[in-house]
């Protein structure tokens, strides 16, 4: 039997035990609410001249019936819960700032994000951390909602030497000021995930889950829910976005992206 399945089986505990759910769709109530998708200040991608994006994923699509948001949330409730996204860079380089976009109930506080970029990932190892932190965040609404969630992009600095091939990296906004009771009281925040067919830049360089047995695609590193970096549509039955018409092998990735 695959660790994967332990995984899984670790996962459910929790689930029941706690009431805590590890995606959005799951979770949440409440309209799915459309508005218009304008790449346009302040989206991290307009920042700086000096660092534009060199990848984006993509917008969230209302129009994918596979739309979702997974658990990427670092708070007094559930500490460390990562989701990773990933990509294939097709050379070396040097990473100034990442970011997340995330459907979220609590706000950041203290105004920082979590981060962690990874090489050599594989079913329930970390491979090597190539590096991580805790800095200051921009935190700015996108306008889009989903779920009963209103959708925030996380920007954060995160000074890194990438090497060319698969890697995997997050930004998770944070909720740890015990003097807030939103980090406590069922507040959650879930990456959103994209089809990579609005506003997606060089989105060929995005690894997709495309549900087939691969280990390709979002990961999930969680204690609180048991999971080990594993694959969230082979391991957990949470398919992020399948549809295989959809460019460039079809699947799904997640909606963050990358600063150079």
């Amino acid at each position: 039997m695959k660790k994967a399945l332990l995984a899984l089986a670790f996962l459910t505990v929790p689930l029941i035990a706690m009431g805590q759910e590890v995606t959005a769709r799951a979770s949440a109530t409440g309209p799915n609410k459309k508005f218009p998708v304008v790449l346009a200040p302040p989206h991290a991608c307009t920042f700086m001249k000096a660092h534009p994006c060199v990848y984006y994923g993509g917008d969230m699509n209302p129009g994918d019936p596979n739309q979702n948001g997974l658990s990427n949330e670092n708070s007094l409730l559930i500490p460390a819960s990562f989701t990773y996204t990933m990509v294939k860079s097709p050379v070396k380089a040097k990473v100034s700032g990442s970011f997340s976009n995330d459907l979220q109930s609590y706000t950041n506080d203290p105004a920082t994000c979590t981060w962690a970029w990874r090489k050599g990932v594989s079913e329930g190892s970390g491979g090597t951390l190539i590096g991580s932190g805790d800095s200051k965040c921009v935190t700015t609404a996108t306008g889009r909602n989903a779920f009963g969630f209103n959708e925030f992009e996380n920007v954060t600095t995160t000074t890194v030497h990438v090497t060319a091939g698969n890697l995997w990296f997050t930004v998770i906004p944070d909720c740890t000021n015990s003097s807030d009771s939103t980090c406590s009281d069922g507040s959650r925040s879930f990456g959103t995930t994209t089809d990579g067919t609005i506003n997606a830049i060089n989105g060929t360089f995005s690894v997709r889950d495309t549900c087939d047995g691969q280990f390709t695609g979002p990961v999930f590193d969680s204690g609180f829910f048991g999971a080990t970096f594993a694959n969230w549509c082979n391991d957990f039955g949470i398919p992020a976005g399948i549809d295989p018409s959809l460019p460039p092998n079809g699947g799904a990735t997640m909606s963050y992206g990358v600063m150079k």
